[in-house]
């Protein structure tokens, strides 16, 4: 992309309300694109929908961090554009809450629209569809020279609209976290992407921290890959909107393979801190890789329609007289990544005292018969129970990757904190080193 050149970004700007350790309010919705976007060093222009509080929030952050001319397209009454997130890792489902969104009210402004996409130095638009009126946004976009690309992770519902565009987007862009995926999924990316070049030359299926595919042009037969960089992070909220930016800035300079890569690792970076300024330094280092370099980069990849067959078998004191909310924390966080959580005790009985020899014999051997159905052992220490132990140098013993989610810090024993592939008392880590060691198993 040439100096002269500027990426368009259209959508509203919300705040993001991040609770936690780390909570914190900050200016999220397009403006994680707009910071991304800046950290490269890329040009852009901003076109937004806000509510009118947030106007001067907005024109500040601008002139600090970017063009000081966005453009407000459109004014937000009825709700005020704050959104919750319980769990900014999403580590499992993200559950962000849109305060009264049903009560939001958005009134567009069509000329300041035009007047800005006259703009000759306009070459990419990216646009995140929320509850503005689409058709009238698509119809002006499409009347320009660029390249139009759409993140359809919040809609439209009626997928119809967007032909209002009247021609194909560049691609359209979609998470495996979003909803309208996992309601259209059908086994098979391909089918998935397939009812969507009725719109876009290409699909972008961005699956967490499985990787991404770009399928297209014009059908799924041609896909290109990029693995994730899996690590701890600080945050997971607008990870994917700084994926989206950068590589539509990185396309023109680089194609599509060499974007995607540079994506992956700036997203990845843009996952690991809250201010600007480290982002910058963070993904100027990116960006200063060779490109020779950065085609080879490696990763994780664990494709979203192979992962139900990879079986995790979950060592735990699994028993009903306890508590099992961090058991179900980690089978339900392997569910949302598609993963397969193996529950001996809920799969094969709880053994009662008083059963007959033989029943407890079949048990014991049914729980043996799962663990070599699995690829990996993910054991819960909630105490020293002895099952579990065992659990675990039987999976050590097979030459299984063993991790242990040690969420009261009990694993002070040599042989247990030394011996398994990775032990640790954050749930993060934990699904993190899922993945990776996952998708060394499968051979992905």
């Amino acid at each position: 992309m040439s100096s002269k050149e500027s990426v368009c970004v259209i959508g509203q700007t919300l705040v993001d309300v991040i609770q936690g350790p780390d909570g914190r309010a900050q200016l999220g919705g397009v403006v994680h694109t707009a910071r991304a976007l800046w950290a490269i060093g890329s040009p852009y222009r901003l076109a937004y929908f806000a509510p009118e509080y947030l106007d001067e929030h907005i024109r500040r952050y601008c002139e600090a961090w970017g063009p000081a001319d966005a453009v407000k397209i459109g004014n937000v009454t009825g709700a005020p554009n704050l959104i919750v997130v319980p769990d900014p890792k999403e580590i499992g489902s993200k559950q962000y809450e849109l305060i009264w969104h049903k009560s939001q009210k958005i009134v567009g402004n069509r000329e300041r629209l035009q007047k800005l996409l006259e703009d000759p130095n306009i070459s990419d638009i990216i646009i995140f569809p929320d509850q503005f009126d689409l058709p009238t946004v698509l119809e002006e976009c499409g009347k320009t020279q660029a390249r139009v690309y759409i993140d359809i992770n919040y809609g439209p519902e009626d997928r119809s609209e967007l032909g209002a565009l009247g021609r194909k987007f560049e691609a359209i862009i979609i998470s495996t976290s979003a909803t309208g995926f996992r309601d259209e999924y059908q086994d098979s990316p391909e089918q998935f992407c397939k009812n969507l070049f009725k719109w876009g030359e290409r699909v972008l299926l961005k699956e967490n921290r499985g990787g991404s595919r770009l399928f297209g042009p014009r059908n799924a037969s041609t896909v290109l890959n990029v693995p994730a960089q899996v690590r701890p992070i600080a945050h997971s909220v607008g990870v994917g909107d700084c994926f989206n930016a950068v590589f539509v800035a990185m396309r023109r300079r680089f194609g599509d393979q060499l974007a995607l890569n540079y994506a992956s690792c700036v997203a990845a970076e843009y996952a690991t801190c809250f201010q600007p300024e480290e982002l910058e330094e963070a993904a100027r280092a990116v960006l200063a890789i060779d490109p020779n370099e950065m085609a080879g980069i490696s990763g994780v990849q664990l494709p979203w329609e192979k992962r139900p067959a990879i079986n995790v078998y979950i060592a735990a004191p699994d028993f009903s007289w306890i508590d099992r909310r961090p058991i179900d924390e980690v089978a339900d966080a392997l569910r949302y990544h598609n993963l397969t959580p193996r529950l001996p005790v809920r799969e094969n009985g709880q053994m009662k005292m008083d059963d007959p020899p033989v029943v407890k014999s079949k048990m014991a051997q049914d729980d043996l018969i799962m663990l070599d159905e699995c690829k990996l052992l993910l054991a819960v220490l909630l105490y020293d129970d002895p099952g579990t132990l065992i659990e675990i140098g039987l999976a050590l013993e097979r030459g299984m990757p063993v991790l242990v989610y040690d969420p009261y810090h009990r694993a002070s024993n040599l042989m247990l904190t030394e011996l398994p592939t990775l032990v640790s008392a954050d749930l993060d880590v934990i699904i993190a080193g899922v993945f990776t060691h996952a998708a060394r198993v499968s051979n992905v």
